[in-house]
């Protein structure tokens, strides 16, 4: 997830640059990260890049310090500088049809019945083994490499008419997308982030990454191992997709936002899932639902999905601009929404650092997120269609 914002301190870093801290990076070799080939930046901060901290102040062109000292000072923005016409207009892209009624309770429950957490920890273990998945890196790049290959031995067996591909950026790492063909030319997109980010390290620094946003990779994951499992055969397209990118300003999502959008794609709606595995003990377990930058209906049916196929209630907050990835697909005109581990925003003060690790999170609660993605397929992807 992008860094949360802090008022005064967005303003400042936005308006002056960078500022010093002084940290302990904690790493005996040091040395050897900062010169490894594995760990160079590539050439995406050649020139400044066009970055964007809310609707309410104009983009500015900035340097890699600059962007930096905005992560330090913990300010979301959106990196819009190959995407810059979805913020020139406001214009709906797509009238999509949402279903008004539930009307897949049978598939839905006997889809979800095939749901297990052990896949949670088989995938995460090695994917937050790699040093970090830092999205203009050699390292990121191989982290998504592996992972697509994780979702390509699943599909070999597969019932459904799915196929895998990659989606190249300006920067090393690619997207990666699982496309359930369906009898129509609409597209239902379920997504999370793969990438992970060291706040003060971004290239070199350990940054584990595993409920940012390595919950979400598994939720939705798991989600297609039981759709696939299930012989889902929906009647939109529905895609899972797994950015690249979502740290560096959501680079990966507004392309393919822009891309589907150029392409005059036909995208019903966008369920994002960045964050899914911690909670505090002491407050309730629910599912966060993001109120502001997305489309109202498409939350009303999330509620109504996690109401009818999980055990959680969902709670509405506010996550601010440029907060995750369904904001590219709001900028483009779609409909979007977000679910996250719970209503407090902030909870987890273990990401973007090295505490980010498996064992913080709580697969039980993970799974029920892993439920409404399979409802969101479901219920979207055989909707009504135009």
């Amino acid at each position: 997830m992008a860094l949360a914002a802090v008022g005064a301190a967005q303003q400042h870093a936005f308006a002056h640059g960078p500022l010093v801290h002084h940290v302990d990076v904690g790493a005996n070799n040091y040395g050897e990260l900062r010169t490894s080939a594995e760990f160079q930046p590539g050439s995406l901060y050649a020139d400044r890049r066009l970055i964007k901290v809310s609707e309410q102040v104009r983009a500015r062109w900035m340097s890699l310090d600059s962007i930096l000292a905005l992560r330090q000072a913990g300010v979301r923005f959106m990196d819009i500088t190959d995407a810059q016409d979805l913020h020139t207009s406001s214009v709906t892209e797509y009238e999509s049809t949402l279903p008004l009624e539930l009307s897949q309770g049978a598939a839905v429950n006997k889809t979800i019945d095939l749901l297990s957490t052990d896949l949670y920890g088989l995938v995460l273990e090695p994917f937050t083994a790699f040093h970090n998945r830092y999205y203009d890196s050699e390292n990121g790049r191989k982290s998504s490499k592996w992972l697509q290959a994780q979702i390509e031995e699943m599909v070999q067996t597969a019932k459904a008419n799915v196929t895998v591909s990659s989606v190249e950026h300006k920067f090393k790492q690619p997207s990666v997308v699982a496309r359930i063909a369906g009898q129509s030319d609409e597209v239902v997109v379920v997504s999370a982030h793969q990438d992970s980010v060291n706040m003060w390290l971004p290239w070199f620094g350990r940054a584990s990454g595993a409920d940012d946003d390595g919950s979400g990779t598994v939720t939705i994951l798991e989600a297609l191992r039981v759709l696939l499992e299930a012989g889902f055969a929906p009647r939109r397209t529905v895609e899972l997709h797994w950015y690249a990118g979502e740290e560096g300003g959501l680079l990966g999502s507004q392309d393919i936002a822009k891309q589907y959008k150029d392409a005059g794609r036909k995208v019903v709606a966008n369920l994002h899932f960045d964050m899914t595995g911690f909670w505090v003990r002491s407050e309730p377990e629910v599912i966060g639902l993001v109120a502001d930058r997305t489309d109202p209906e498409t939350r009303d049916l999330v509620k109504k999905l996690a109401r009818a196929y999980t055990r959680l209630e969902t709670r509405e907050f506010e996550c601010g601009y440029g907060c995750s990835d369904h904001a590219s697909w709001n900028q483009a005109g779609f409909r979007s929404a977000m679910a996250f581990e719970s209503d407090q925003l902030e909870a987890n003060t273990h990401i973007h650092s090295p505490e980010d690790t498996v064992a913080t999170l709580d697969f039980t609660h993970m799974l029920e997120f892993s439920k409404l993605a399979v409802a969101f397929a479901y219920e979207v992807g055989n909707a009504k269609t135009h």
